[in-house]
């Protein structure tokens, strides 16, 4: 019996608004005569990497199945509850992010070179809002099968799971807040500036409070 079959349904529906959305813009985008369109763009927010019109409207969808392909490998094993309600929380978030992303970035690529303060400020928004969301959720979870900081030291000791997640988590949350403090700054140019402490938590996420919380349980 599968763990996450209502995850899974939740899944395959917005893999068919990822690709409905998708296919509306593969008609705008062609009706318009562009046969390639930026599908990167750089912390300067300026395009660095483009593509042909198909492919980038497969991004949005591809990603989608790539998440409920995982989900399938993963749905067979015994989950605790508390583990469940964790997974199912972070993918659901992050396929509905994936989602909206899709709809910016097509949307973005048919007015490219056009006005774009909106939806720069709008992926920033849910970029925020989503790390403070995971960042919130990351206290509770469990050592996962898949999800998390997994190091092998994260992995050697429940006790250290619990302290480098809880602490990880408010890191987290202190960068999404940081974040949408930017969206007050239209320059586009320096918005990079507020992901600064994102990039710092990472690190002392996976390379320094595991050491330092080692440390202090053995002592």
């Amino acid at each position: 019996m599968q763990t996450f079959r209502r995850e899974i349904a939740f899944l395959f529906l917005f893999f068919v608004i990822s690709a409905a959305i998708s296919v509306y813009f593969y008609t705008e985008l062609k009706a318009a005569g562009l046969a390639t369109v930026p599908i990167h763009w750089n912390i300067m927010n300026e395009p660095d990497l483009f593509a042909k019109t198909l492919t980038a409207v497969l991004i949005g969808p591809l990603a989608i199945l790539l998440m409920i392909v995982v989900l399938l490998s993963t749905s067979f094993r015994k989950y605790e509850k508390q583990e469940q309600r964790s997974v199912r929380f972070i993918v659901l978030l992050i396929s509905a992010v994936l989602v909206v992303v899709n709809w910016i970035a097509l949307s973005t690529a048919l007015r490219y070179g056009a006005e774009r303060v909106e939806d720069f400020r709008l992926l920033h928004l849910i970029l925020g809002l989503l790390f403070i969301l995971v960042g919130n959720r990351f206290g509770k979870l469990r050592p996962s099968y898949w999800i998390g900081i997994r190091t092998p030291l994260t992995l050697s000791s429940e006790e250290l799971w619990n302290r480098v997640h809880r602490k990880g988590g408010r890191l987290m949350v202190f960068s999404g807040i940081f974040i949408l403090a930017g969206l007050f700054f239209l320059k586009e140019s320096w918005f990079w500036i507020f992901y600064l402490p994102l990039f710092v938590s990472i690190i002392l996420i996976i390379l320094v409070i595991p050491q330092v919380e080692k440390k202090k349980m053995e002592r």
